[in-house]
């Protein structure tokens, strides 16, 4: 694998039809980083309002 290749780490890695060669790609106008599931669940947990 490529070290430099950003697909696998791209919100739009399952519904991307910018190129098939997804294994060369290093560069991209619409890469999106995937958040860790541990920060995003954070973040929805921060947006709920606290029930007193």
């Amino acid at each position: 694998m490529n070290p430099f290749n950003i697909c696998p780490n791209c919100n739009h890695l399952n519904s991307c039809v910018l190129t098939s060669q997804k294994d060369k790609v290093w560069s991209c106008s619409e890469y999106d980083e995937q958040k860790p599931k541990e920060t995003i669940l954070e973040q929805e947990l921060a947006q709920k309002p606290e029930l007193v």
